[in-house]
């Protein structure tokens, strides 16, 4: 697993991707990350473009 953990929007957010095809979006409850988002996306060769396929999916959910 591959986690990065960043502001966005003002919120707290950690980006966990699987190294692989799945990722999950999270925000921290009660100490613990919990999911609020899961995709799917397959083709991702790398971590920087996992980071930059994650970051496009948060600002097509915010625009959208």
């Amino acid at each position: 697993m591959k986690y990065w953990e960043l502001e966005h929007n003002g919120d707290y957010i950690r980006i966990e991707w699987n190294g692989s095809s799945t990722f999950n979006i999270q925000t921290p409850i009660g100490g613990q990350w919990v999911d609020f988002e899961c995709f799917t996306c397959y083709g991702i060769s790398d971590e920087q473009e996992a980071l930059e396929h994650a970051l496009q999916i948060l600002e097509a959910r915010d625009n959208g």
